[in-house]
């Protein structure tokens, strides 16, 4: 059942259409052994698209009858979680149940008859309010949404993102960089394929209006950058610098990527794994080895190993971490490893395990299911592409500005195949 649902638009095919396309949508979802294996773009009834994101243990559905570019779909799809998670905090099904009033007025006003308005939510905040409890107390007795006293035109401002009139006691801006690996190993540990991408997240509380103008290292080897509208782009096509009027309150900056021939060729973490089967036993190892990260220890590494359906009597060995195993939808063996440092050794994970039923006994493990284990870590205070922020300067104001840079790298699609 839809914790909230909005329909944009007068189409009546389309709520008709709804009530039985979310259905069939939902039988799709259980007729798959993982929820990961969903396609994020799927044909429903009647001539229906079903475009979702999966977050945590929600599910984020989008459902068009016309023809539409499903990247900006799933763009659309994104925006709503940044802006519910800004408004609300961490979403739940209790949480977003607790702020529905907050929730569908967003959905109201991101999009107007079908067509993207706005996912940003320094715009957004000026004609949603932020709940609070006195606000959130009446609306669920009543309700009825509370209304901002005072809502900034934005529609008349050069910089719809940011109102006049911005007071803070003190002036701070804080800069988060996180990089998401995406890399594929062989069975024999060779890098088969990686590349790096990340996102310049910020927290702003500055006063007045202020110009800042970030300087970057290593900005030349960039691409695919993508960023808000605050920034200027002709200082950045001319000089490669990012210069903005800065949004207040916490917003993203820029995305960008960084392709396989100019990426670092030292990964924080290497990965080989070896299958194979003797009689009726069938045995994974899986082998860790700790890359170069600046002397980070490499934190929360999880490495996933999906199992066929057919395997029980299941056992694992590893005498380093911890090991779990799940057999929710289909057989899952989780292997957490609190932190790894350079020089580690014996990082090791055995799992074997019998198969109900095979076809023939010369067939492959691979061919059974086990195709490639999943990893996940974390390195705090590294930066993959060795991009750094070098200087953050302020212009049009003249108070002292207090900041700060954080840096983190993050597995993506981290996977080693058998």
């Amino acid at each position: 059942v839809p914790i909230i649902q909005k329909h944009w638009g007068d189409d009546l095919a389309i709520q008709r259409a709804t009530l039985v396309v979310v259905p069939a949508f939902t039988r799709y979802l259980a007729s798959l052994s993982s929820l990961a294996d969903a396609e994020p773009v799927w044909s429903g009834p009647q001539e229906t698209i079903c475009i979702h994101i999966q977050r945590q243990e929600l599910i984020y559905l989008a459902i068009v009858s016309q023809e539409v570019p499903p990247l900006e779909v799933l763009e659309l799809l994104e925006g709503v979680v940044q802006a519910l998670s800004e408004y609300i905090g961490k979403l739940s099904e209790t949480t977003i149940k607790e702020n529905f009033v907050t929730g569908y007025h967003l959905l109201s006003e991101m999009v107007d008859s079908g067509s993207v308005v706005t996912t940003d939510t320094a715009v957004l905040r000026g004609v949603v309010p932020v709940p609070s409890l006195v606000n959130r107390v009446i609306e669920n007795v009543s309700g009825i949404g509370i209304s901002a006293e005072k809502r900034p035109n934005v529609s008349l401002s050069s910089t719809p993102w940011r109102p006049q009139g911005i007071r803070h006691a003190t002036n701070e801006f804080f800069v988060d960089m996180v990089e998401r690996i995406d890399a594929i190993f062989g069975s024999d540990g060779s890098v088969v394929s990686y590349d790096v991408s990340g996102d310049i997240s910020c927290k702003s509380r500055l006063s007045g209006m202020p110009d800042l103008v970030m300087v970057l290292s290593r900005p030349e080897i960039m691409d695919d950058v993508a960023f808000h509208p605050c920034v200027h782009r002709r200082k950045w096509e001319s000089e490669r610098k990012i210069g903005f009027v800065p949004p207040d309150g916490q917003f993203k900056l820029a995305s960008f990527h960084v392709a396989m021939e100019t990426s670092p060729r030292a990964l924080p973490l290497y990965v080989r794994a070896v299958s194979s089967r003797s009689e009726q036993m069938y045995t994974v190892e899986i082998v860790l080895e700790p890359g170069q990260c600046n002397g980070r220890p490499v934190e929360q590494v999880c490495v996933k190993v999906p199992l066929p359906q057919q395997a029980y009597n299941i056992g694992v060995q590893c005498k380093t971490g911890t090991h779990t195993v799940s057999n929710a939808r289909s057989p899952q063996v989780e292997w957490s490893v609190k932190s790894v440092r350079a020089g580690d050794q014996g990082l090791r994970l055995v799992i074997q395990y019998l198969m109900r039923s095979s076809n023939s006994s010369n067939t492959p493990p691979a061919e059974q299911g086990v195709l490639a284990a999943f990893i996940d870590f974390e390195v705090t205070g590294y930066s993959a592409s060795s991009i750094k922020v070098d200087a953050l300067r302020l212009l049009r104001e003249s108070y002292k500005l207090f900041k700060g840079v954080r840096y983190a790298t993050k597995a993506g699609s981290y996977q080693v195949r058998f």
